[in-house]
């Protein structure tokens, strides 16, 4: 266990937003916070919220309540905060404001968890399986989106963390190359930006070697920036 650490109270910053008449629920307390429902019960079970009464859900069950003015009273009180490593989860102790490396990383690998599983949802193997196939034939990653009903945005994204999905776009990709794999002009700046005007125009190429030309340029950039 660290040593404890006098800190302002949670509900410090939020103090005149308070209503002392009023009686809280741990909902009303997430919307206040602006936190999830989580992460009050997390402060509620570590002892952060104490005074809290048990009052009959109208749904059935149980809930917790605060009085307005006791949390008018934490808020102007100071926590002693002793994070006890031993006896919570490191992701439970992140959520009551512990930032070291363990707790730090278990709350960092929670929210990828979250964040994938909510890009399962948007876009499932079927529909990423539907873009590969448009894309193999041909149909430009704009349009295969669409018609699969989701974003560009969510199918790039998708390849950023998604090792076998982007090996599978980029290889249905050369069938969008404009001039040709075997073309000295595939994967170049003429390839990829085209030539619209000229005894032989050629539109922009978005096939698999000219994005990787500029995946390329864009890291010398971003190299060249920083």
């Amino acid at each position: 266990m660290l040593k404890p650490l006098r800190r302002p109270h949670p509900l410090a910053e939020y103090a005149e937003r308070i209503d002392a008449q009023r009686t809280y629920t741990l909902r009303d307390l997430a919307e206040l916070m602006e936190l999830s429902s989580s992460s009050v019960t997390g402060m509620a079970r570590y002892g952060w919220l104490p005074g809290s009464r048990l009052r009959s859900h109208r749904r059935g069950g149980r809930m917790y309540t605060w009085a307005g003015r006791e949390l008018v009273r934490l808020s102007n009180k100071p926590l002693l905060v002793a994070y006890d490593h031993e006896r919570y989860a490191a992701s439970t102790l992140y959520r009551v404001g512990c930032r070291c490396v363990p707790c730090t990383r278990a709350h960092n690998t929670d929210s990828v968890a979250r964040s994938r599983a909510l890009a399962e949802d948007v876009f499932p193997r079927a529909k990423r399986d539907q873009v590969i196939a448009l894309v193999t034939e041909s149909t430009p990653v704009a349009a295969a989106a669409a018609t699969a009903g989701v974003t560009l945005g969510t199918v790039y994204g998708r390849a950023a963390w998604d090792a076998d999905f982007a090996d599978a776009l980029d290889e249905a990709g050369w069938s969008l190359c404009v001039s040709g794999q075997e073309s000295p002009e595939c994967g170049t700046p003429c390839g990829y930006r085209g030539n619209p005007r000229g005894p032989s125009p050629r539109p922009a190429c978005r096939g698999t070697g000219c994005r990787e030309w500029r995946r390329g340029q864009s890291r010398i950039e971003r190299g060249a920036a920083v």
